[in-house]
């Protein structure tokens, strides 16, 4: 292929998706600690799923299609790794969006402003992770594009020159080195250009599932959004329907069919189904045109002015909401870390965390649930960090402060050093500086064998982490957390306090409680039920 032109580059990222998502349990398998909660993998195929649900209903034109890859990887944004994967992608629309087709120059300028714009989406680049792939991937098709003439040949050599430097990553980062693995976020981005490649080249790629998507996003068109009255509905009807046809119908024709019949048309599907969205003044007509071509499934008929109606409503009783000065929107990963939040006053509590970073949207979504002056933000896992500040950018009718909590016990700390009397820079710098006074450490299990500094871990051991080293190991729950505690305290800790998990019984919670205060008669030791999942023990120790 000479030069990419709008329709194929839209294929690419779709095909580019749907490699990674098959693969995201290989990228999981990367992450450098051997724990459960590794989703680099699973981050990135989220990030880029929210972008090939946007390209489904975009049009085949450069702007559109470079407009869903951007817009699409900055809300689905899961995670360092997906918001980093959101920032590569905003570099290559900002570079695309205005062309008509892409050559060899294009490319390599294009690759260029993602290295860019992802760089400085990252306060302290790391090298040795996805940012020097793309970084090195980009000067490679900088100083080499004039040697080409077919894009896709030039494509093969700059994927050759990504997983040269991924195979180098090791070399780079100690502890990549000493896990065995090449970088996880690299691996990824690799993954993704050698699913777009394929396409391009015309290897064989699996087709994205579109009506699996279709089902699953069916109630998630925002079919109000546009609208400024009542009146403004032309048609008022929200229809979709499946039409099982078994390789009998042909997608355009159909498309150009149901085009007489109203607006906002998506029609999308396989060799089997064909997914219809309309906004239509008749659904009888339009659904009685596809009995004709096949059994009718997933029927659904909303009537839009009515629904208008009530969001209008909801506003409205949203608006008379008295506004506060101060609200809070804090992620937690435990019914009983949820109890305490709410204790605390939390606004919103968004459920993920060590098990599924939310997204960017997601987190916006929260903040802008929340009738506050200012709200701060509390991620509580550091790849959670980035997301949250991404949020922050987004919003602009009201102030975000992220307060950038690793763990959910600085997060209670952060929230008990708040002062509703003070200002919002004061309650920041309150709030910041308490995490100083909070240490956390982590009991969970390894799901491979490794080796960490002298320690030799076999998968199924359970391993003790003190903030974020591997510290301990052994077989025992209760025993490994005990000296995970020995190894953690110091002069300046005077209350430990314990959160056990869904998997261990009160009874062995309390039991440990037991051990630790005769072993430590002058600390303070609490028990508070979290039911995280996968981390017997959280605990904090102030």
């Amino acid at each position: 292929m000479q030069r990419i032109n709008a329709k194929d580059f839209k294929a690419g990222i779709i095909a580019a998706y749907n490699n990674l998502e098959k693969n995201k349990v290989l990228v999981n398998a990367l992450n450098v600690f051997p724990v459960p909660d590794g989703d680099t993998g699973t981050n990135m195929s989220l990030t880029m799923k929210s972008v090939a649900q946007k390209l489904q209903s975009t049009p085949d034109t450069m702007k559109e299609v470079a407009k869903a890859l951007g817009t699409g990887s900055l809300m689905g944004a899961r995670g360092n790794s997906g918001v980093i994967l959101s920032q590569l992608c905003r570099g290559i629309t900002q570079s695309v969006e205005d062309l008509e087709d892409i050559g060899t120059k294009e490319l390599a300028l294009a690759l260029d402003k993602s290295r860019e714009t992802a760089y400085k989406a990252v306060l302290k680049p790391t090298e040795g992770t996805i940012l020097t792939v793309a970084r090195l991937m980009a000067e490679f098709a900088l100083e080499n594009y004039n040697n080409y003439t077919v894009a896709s040949d030039f494509l093969i050599d700059i994927v050759k020159e990504g997983n040269r430097v991924l195979d180098q990553t090791p070399d780079m980062l100690p502890v990549l080195k000493q896990a065995g693995v090449v970088d996880a976020g690299g691996k990824g981005l690799m993954v993704l250009l050698e699913g777009f490649l394929a396409f391009i080249t015309g290897q064989e790629v699996i087709i994205y599932d579109q009506t699996q998507t279709a089902i699953l996003d069916s109630n998630d068109f925002e079919d109000l959004h546009e609208f400024d009255s009542v009146e403004d509905i032309e048609f008022g009807y929200c229809t979709e329907f499946f039409i099982n046809h078994n390789g009998s119908q042909d997608l355009d024709e159909w498309r150009e069919l149901v085009t007489a019949y109203g607006d906002s048309i998506v029609v999308v599907g396989d060799e089997n189904l064909i997914k219809t969205h309309i906004h239509t003044n008749n659904p009888g007509a339009v659904m009685e045109l596809g009995l004709q071509r096949g059994p009718l499934s997933g029927i659904k008929i909303d009537n839009m002015r009515m629904q208008y109606a009530e969001v209008q409503d909801a506003k409205q009783a949203k608006a008379k909401v008295e506004s506060k000065e101060y609200g809070f929107v804090t992620i937690s990963l435990g019914e009983g870390f949820d109890a305490v939040f709410k204790d605390l006053s939390v606004d919103q509590i968004i459920s993920g965390g060590q098990t599924m970073n939310p997204s960017t949207e997601d987190i916006v979504e929260a903040i802008n649930k929340i009738n506050a002056k200012t709200v701060y933000v509390l991620p509580n896992n550091k790849n959670i960090i980035l997301a949250a500040k991404q949020a922050k950018e987004i919003i602009e009718d009201k102030q975000v402060v992220v307060i950038e909590t690793r763990s959910i016990p600085e997060a209670f700390t952060a929230l008990l050093s708040f002062d509703e009397t003070q200002d919002w820079q004061t309650n920041s710098q309150y709030m910041i500086d308490a995490l100083a006074d909070v240490k956390t450490i982590e009991l969970t299990y390894a799901v491979r064998d490794t080796s960490v500094g002298d320690l030799i871990i076999n998968q199924g051991d359970v391993i003790g982490i003190n903030e974020k080293d591997i510290v301990t190991k052994g077989n025992d729950v209760n025993q490994t957390m005990q000296d995970l505690v020995k190894k953690s305290i110091n002069d300046d800790i005077g209350l430990i306090t314990i959160y056990y998990g869904k998997d261990i019984s009160q009874e062995q919670a309390e039991f440990l409680q037991d051990i630790l205060a005769d072993e430590y008669p002058d600390f303070e030791v609490d028990l508070i039920y979290g039911g995280q999942p996968l981390y017997y023990y959280i605990a904090s120790l102030e």
